[in-house]
């Protein structure tokens, strides 16, 4: 579903339970008027022909006049221009796939600025794999070379009934606004432009994603800067952050800003599709200090959701828990006693844990055994959308298998056990492609399936190429040689 409207304004499916959806509508451009009187109006769809020619049975009106007053906000508050309103559509029925329309009255006529497409949440995992309840997980998405292709492979995708995505994680630097060398912005409203610009260009760019489906979003580093909230090292891109506290704070205000209010981003966000598999969102950057990856009030309730899992548990989080030390400049998770203390809660609780994870500029899906427990870890890492280019791709990775055993610090009581790579994504080098110096991990995003089948709970992963899309049927091409059997969960 999905014709192309090109109005500019922004609309983004955030959450969705059975039964509510939330939907962020505006406009990141600071070009674009407020509309004085618009609507949302929420369509179920019930039928083939309604999804093909993307309309349904009027279920919901939310309207606002100019006589009830101005409902817009500002998403950065210290900017006049750029608005948005988040609205909640409640009363929606589960695993339903609906339609919202974002209309506009003008010039006495109503008209259709933009769509957007989602499907409540089941009240139940289906039993059949043919038709699955799919994850789409995605990080790092530099916008250089992108040219919407990562969000027409992904609008091709779920326009595909047996393979369209649910919901999707973005697990993590689906904006660079770190990026750039020459002279900063150094008063309080350039900071807020030049935040709000690269979001702007990010979310035009991914509109064909974030119109499509439940939407959870992560921050990582570079919604704010290189190893945020830390500033070590030498690096081009650190060094007027580091001369001028006063300008540090002016920033990291309008980082702040887009993550919690474009992105959405919360620490902990958790829930559950019956009793069969329960989702744990966690945020493990922003509130990064010297103490943990998580404050302490938000880190218990992560260890809370480890401790009392009654089913298999998926942890979404930005970066891999299979990993070694960071180095002094770069941390990485298990530099934190928290690390510690989260793999103990696995080993010690009755279940299986996948793990949904990017960051790391690769894609690769690792299993393995937990401690000393009957517990496996999945691990599936998905980075990038699309990759650095020029002078930033010499951060460009392939994946890393290196690592022979899990954990790889030392953990009290926890034993290490050897990891079994059971797949990893293509990389690329063409010579001549002089906007890449080196070998990069082949653009990607992921699927996850979850379905029952008999007692077990079972985990399918699908590749899917964000660059060339099939010829004959338009859609995205599973990534060559990624082929994994589907894991049983417990």
């Amino acid at each position: 579903m999905g014709k192309r409207l090109t109005s500019r304004y922004v609309l983004v499916v955030h959450e969705v339970t059975t039964t509510t959806a939330k939907i962020w509508v505006g406009a990141l451009l600071p070009s674009l008027a407020k509309p004085h009187n618009w609507r949302l109006i929420v369509k179920k769809v019930n039928s083939e022909d309604d999804r093909d020619n993307e309309t349904g049975e009027t279920v919901k009106v939310i309207e606002h006049l100019k006589a009830q007053g101005d409902v817009w906000e500002r998403p950065f508050d210290r900017l006049n221009k750029r608005f948005y309103k988040i609205e909640i559509v409640n009363e929606l029925e589960p695993g339903r796939d609906y339609i919202v329309e974002f209309v506009v009255r003008v010039e006495k006529k109503w008209k259709v600025l933009e769509k957007c497409f989602l499907t409540t949440l089941p009240k139940a995992l289906p039993s059949r794999q043919d038709n699955p309840f799919t994850v789409g997980i995605g990080s790092c998405f530099y916008t250089k070379h992108d040219g919407g292709r990562t969000g027409q492979a992904f609008e091709a995708l779920y326009r595909d009934q047996t393979k369209k995505p649910n919901i999707k994680f973005l697990t993590g630097d689906q904006v660079y606004i770190d990026i750039g060398l020459g002279p900063y912005p150094l008063n309080e409203e350039d900071c807020y432009d030049r935040v709000a610009d690269d979001y702007a260009e990010s979310w035009e760019l991914l509109r064909s994603m974030l119109r499509r489906g439940g939407t959870w979003m992560l921050a990582d580093d570079h919604e704010y800067w290189n190893n945020y909230p830390f500033l070590k090292g030498f690096n081009p891109y650190l060094v007027t952050l580091s001369l001028s506290k006063n300008f540090k704070k002016k920033w990291k205000a309008a980082a702040i800003r887009g993550t919690q209010i474009v992105q959405q981003v919360e620490p902990i966000r958790i829930f559950s599709i019956g009793s069969e598999i329960s989702f744990c969102v966690a945020d493990v950057r922003s509130e990064r200090n010297k103490k943990g990856f998580l404050s302490n009030q938000s880190f218990q309730k992560l260890l809370q959701w480890a401790e009392n899992l009654t089913c298999p548990g998926v942890l979404v989080t930005s970066q891999p828990l299979i990993s070694d030390y960071g180095d002094k400049n770069d941390k990485n998770l298990p530099d934190w006693k928290q690390y510690d203390q989260l793999i103990t809660a696995f080993q010690n609780g009755g279940h299986d844990i996948v793990v949904l994870a990017g960051d790391v500029h690769y894609g690769r899906v690792s299993q393995v055994k937990i401690g000393n427990s009957n517990n496996k870890l999945v691990e599936i890492v998905t980075s990038p959308m699309s990759n650095l280019s020029e002078l930033n791709g010499l951060a460009a990775s392939k994946p890393d298998v290196s690592e022979k055993v899990f954990p790889v610090v030392d953990i009290p009581g926890v034993s290490k056990n050897a990891i079994n790579y059971l797949g990893k994504v293509t990389t690329e080098k063409k010579w001549w492609d002089l906007r890449f110096p080196k070998e990069r991990t082949t653009e990607h995003f992921m699927t996850v399936d979850f379905f029952r089948q008999g007692q077990s709970v079972k985990v399918k992963v699908n590749a899917w190429d964000a660059r060339n899309p099939d010829k004959r049927s338009g859609l995205p091409k599973m990534i060559r040689g990624f082929n994994i059997n589907p894991i049983a969960l417990k």
